[in-house]
């Protein structure tokens, strides 16, 4: 049985002074909010540990999602949105509509937008949550065509790249550097920084008691080594599999125009030919990405405006 990470074992350090200062302050950061579970006292901690269980009602759910107005509007609005149509006129029948699938994404999007509501989203970032959702969306669904996915999928697309808001808010001089770097963004991190965005990623998921496959999956997603990893291991007990769907996430959100950092939108036949996709035709399994990144991003900007405008009272 693997043991679970402790979230400072996840963060490199240096033998460089200034970058062993910037470690330290990063620990103290995550040990002081870097967790994405909410209180279990609240409506929203209470449906954390509902959706997170495999003996839990839509019922159960209904009753402690009547105690948060905000999150009662959002699903209202999501189920009766053109990507879904549910035609429902009260909130039960709206959950009933969307089912508890949907029901846990829509709870993980409102604990990790509220959790980490503080960070400073960049100028030009518009679509970093768009992009997120997207990609966790995307993650699940890819995912689902392997083995039975359980929402860590999803979560693990949703916080893969948080690590740039906290870098944005907490290491802004850091941050700049890297931007305005001539060099690649992960080279130019490795510049400045003794961590990169997907090791505060992965603490966070580790510091929140996430599944190893979750927190494996965002620290390793960069890491062109996976695809040395054998074939022959079946995807879910491949330790480091989510890390390679969550990169083929990462490049088909940069070629529906939601890349942050300005590239050129690879085209359908670079994504065809990226090393991730290939890697993965090693499993025999039929992937229409192009159809499902459509269907995906229509409901992904649906979710993102229910979340990101006023919500429509139910």
């Amino acid at each position: 049985m693997r043991l679970a990470h402790r979230f400072e074992d996840l963060l490199p350090n240096s033998t460089d002074p200034a970058k062993g200062r910037l470690r330290t302050k990063l620990v103290n950061l995550l040990n002081s909010q870097g967790e994405i579970i909410p209180a279990a006292s609240t409506p929203l901690g209470k449906l954390w540990n509902l959706v997170n269980s495999q003996n839990s009602s839509i019922d159960e759910c209904e009753d402690v999602i009547k105690l948060d107005a905000a999150l009662t509007a959002r699903i209202f609005r999501v189920a009766n949105s053109a990507a879904y149509n549910a035609r429902a006129t009260d909130i039960s029948e709206g959950l009933r509509f969307i089912g508890f699938k949907t029901l846990r994404e829509m709870v993980f999007n409102a604990t990790v937008l509220q959790q980490f509501s503080t960070l400073k989203v960049p100028p030009g970032w518009d679509v970093f949550w768009l992009r997120n959702i997207f990609i966790a969306r995307l993650s699940d669904r890819i995912a689902a065509t392997y083995f039975q996915t359980d929402g860590s999928e999803y979560l693990a697309g949703l916080i893969h790249d948080i690590g740039w808001l906290f870098l944005a808010t907490h290491f802004t001089d850091e941050f700049a550097l890297i931007l305005t770097s001539d060099k690649p963004v992960i080279e130019a991190e490795k510049d400045v920084l003794p961590f990169s965005h997907a090791n505060i990623a992965a603490a966070i998921a580790a510091r929140s008691a996430m599944p190893l496959k979750a927190v494996d999956g965002i620290a390793y997603h960069h890491k062109q080594m996976l695809m040395t990893q054998s074939t022959l291991v079946a995807p879910n007990q491949n330790p480091l599999f989510l890390g390679i769907i969550l990169a083929v996430c990462d490049r088909i959100a940069d070629g529906c125009q939601l890349d942050l950092f300005g590239k050129p939108a690879p085209t359908p036949e670079e994504l065809a030919e990226s090393p991730e996709i290939v890697w993965l035709k090693n499993y025999g399994k039929k992937l229409e990405l192009e159809t499902l990144a459509a269907e995906e991003l229509v409901k992904s900007e649906e979710i993102f405006t229910a979340f990101f405008s006023e919500p429509a009272k139910v």
